[in-house]
């Protein structure tokens, strides 16, 4: 019961952060799923991207809806992002659980210092003048 309640729990914190981030919810789904319910790297980043397909269709539809999509990138990111995801997906089940575990982590964590340090500099110039 325990498991069932902490992957509830692992949904919902990673659903609200994808829907309001943006980020689809893999930067708290992975850790949480290798560190709560002791899932290897490859399970929980496969599970990840499963339960990222129901909140990315949700939150990418409600997005949508309010015209904060702009279809035409979305046009050219789309394709190369599968066809990325589907030999990075082949790469990664042939990696080292440990191996995997690190590069995710490094990723992470250069993401998250990039984002610091980009909202300590202050707003883009664009956006200080009131542009796009």
């Amino acid at each position: 019961m325990g498991d069932v309640l902490a992957a509830l729990a692992i949904g919902l914190i990673g659903g609200f952060a994808g829907g309001l981030l943006g980020i689809g919810g893999g930067a708290i789904y992975v850790p949480a799923m290798v560190i709560l319910l002791e899932e290897d790297q490859q399970m929980a980043q496969g599970a990840s991207l499963a339960a990222i397909i129901a909140t990315g269709v949700v939150a990418g539809f409600t997005h949508w809806r309010r015209g904060n999509v702009d279809v035409p990138s979305v046009v050219w990111v789309a394709p190369a992002a599968v066809v990325a995801g589907f030999g990075a997906a082949f790469l990664a089940d042939r990696l080292d659980d440990e191996v995997l575990r690190r590069i995710f982590g490094g990723v992470v964590v250069y993401f998250a210092v990039s984002m610091i340090v980009s909202a300590l500099r202050g707003p883009r110039a664009s956006a200080a003048e009131g542009g796009s």
